[in-house]
């Protein structure tokens, strides 16, 4: 360590006297945090029609809900209860309807197919991802916890003492610098003179002791920056494959975009045929 160096932390631990000096590590970086997995259950509606829900399947993730109030869900979860097998619930000029027609059914189980299997890669892509994640926060964990504070602890309260004392020790060079220069006679600047020479010796001696702690208290800080910085090209290695993850996941949710219009123009397609073709039952 330059004299320098050693020249400014010590001066550090003169001014601050009675704060610890602490060279902190370098902070972690924060890992990104992994995005929900989405859902194969869409709960939208696309062109902000009529409501509608298609109960297909034994659990709900079967099938597809474009509601737009809790009372119509609630109404469908009723229906579930009191219907057995598949059918498609939806709304037309304030009235509720439900299909049961197979072939108008399977139309619409159709047209949402692609929606549901985008929804499962999806799926898939957001475990990877919060696989990941939970890795770098593990990391991001392990390099907050390396404190140095319980390390240091005692070179820390060391160098509060020095601090005081050179302070003190200041001060009492200054006086007798004081009367050595106000002196009115030899035997009073003799003795002045005296008293600065072995304060000044005192502070030497205080300074040396504190370059000593400092030296300790940096290499152990030089050490452990080392290791906190091997452990943020580690977490920089991880978010590659976080990135690449996104990308994709990117890329699938604006290909679920689209096929979700094409999937409600069908579906509402339907609906109007169920309803022209009196294929469709009015709830009561």
């Amino acid at each position: 360590m330059s004299t320098s160096y050693r020249l400014i932390l010590s001066l550090a631990g003169i001014l601050l006297g009675g704060s610890a000096l602490a060279v902190q590590p370098p902070q972690p970086p924060t890992p990104p945090a992994p995005p929900a997995a989405p859902s194969v259950q869409v709960s939208r509606s696309i062109d902000k029609g009529e409501s509608y829900a298609l109960v297909d399947g034994a659990t709900d993730s079967e099938g597809v809900i474009v509601v737009d109030s809790d009372i119509h869900s609630q109404q469908v979860e009723k229906l579930k209860r009191s219907i057995k097998g598949p059918f498609l619930w939806f709304r037309d000029q304030g009235q509720a309807y439900v299909l049961q027609d197979a072939a108008l059914l399977g139309k619409v189980r159709t047209a949402w197919q692609p929606s549901k299997q985008i929804g499962k890669e999806m799926s898939a892509l957001g475990d990877q991802m919060g696989a990941h994640g939970k890795a770098m926060g593990e990391m991001g964990r392990k390099m907050g916890a390396r404190s140095l504070e319980k390390g240091s602890a005692r070179e820390s309260e060391q160098l509060r003492a020095l601090g005081r004392q050179q302070q003190e020790l200041g001060r009492k060079l200054g006086d007798a610098s004081r009367r050595q220069a106000l002196a009115t006679s030899d035997t009073a600047r003799r003795a002045a003179e005296r008293d600065v020479e072995r304060l000044q010796q005192q502070m030497e001696d205080a300074q040396e002791e504190m370059e000593e702690i400092n030296d300790r208290i940096a290499d152990v800080h030089e050490r452990e920056a080392e290791k906190v910085e091997q452990m943020s090209r580690q977490m920089e290695q991880r978010s590659k494959p976080m990135e690449a993850l996104g990308k994709q996941m990117g890329d699938l949710g604006r290909q679920q975009e689209k096929v979700v219009k094409i999937a409600d123009k069908t579906t509402r397609q339907v609906i109007a045929q169920a309803l022209s073709e009196g294929k469709a039952k009015l709830v009561r």
